[in-house]
């Protein structure tokens, strides 16, 4: 599958490294340019520098910015229609140690990145854990959790697929309403750490 990912910090730059390694074909985008996404990634990671605009027509593309560059990425460059935008992004102003949270005013962040992207299909994942926990090493028996919300069942059903590919349990929750509330910072399902056992065949 060729999928974009727009973003190439810590959240970004994973992501390509577990897609690559996967077998998918990689199109990296980031605010500087293409010719920054190389040095970005790494050279042990086989990707394809890009524009924003060439990432988000992929079918999948990662929306893997800051929460506070969200508008201008999408105000600036429009996400494949039909297409799948999943959301990483946290709601952050400032991160940690010095950590301020968006007043949304009763709103989420993925519900607004699906009204900037109305022609493509939202799902929220990868949001609910510090990507050092997410890809932690863990017990054989188990994979880690990943919580997914969409409003498309297949939309849905493709992420998990692509979550399980590259070793994680996915576990589809509903609604970006609901389920993708819970998975907001300070919801109950944000930096909640599950571990499922993994399914032996008979």
């Amino acid at each position: 599958m060729k999928i974009g990912i727009v973003g190439t910090g810590l959240v970004g730059k994973t992501l390509a490294t577990k897609l690559a390694e996967a077998g998918h074909e990689l199109l990296v985008a980031n605010s500087r340019g293409p010719a920054s996404v190389a040095e970005s990634v790494g050279p042990t990671v086989t990707v394809t520098a890009a524009s924003v605009a060439d990432a988000f027509a992929c079918d999948v593309a990662f929306l893997a910015v800051p929460w506070i560059k969200v508008r201008d990425v999408l105000a600036t460059n429009i996400p494949r229609e039909g297409g799948i935008l999943v959301d990483t992004t946290n709601i952050f102003l400032s991160y940690p140690p010095n950590a301020r949270i968006d007043d949304l005013k009763g709103d989420s962040g993925s519900e607004i990145i699906a009204r900037l992207a109305p022609k493509t299909f939202v799902v929220k994942a990868f949001g609910t854990l510090p990507f050092a926990t997410m890809f932690a090493p863990h017990a054989e028996n188990v994979k880690r959790v990943l919580f997914v919300a969409g409003d498309d069942k297949a939309a849905v059903s493709t992420i998990s697929d692509l979550i399980a590919e590259i070793g994680l349990q996915p576990l589809a929750l509903g609604s970006l309403a609901v389920a993708g509330r819970q998975m907001e910072l300070g919801g109950p399902l944000s930096a909640l750490e599950l571990l499922a056992p993994v399914k032996r065949e008979a």
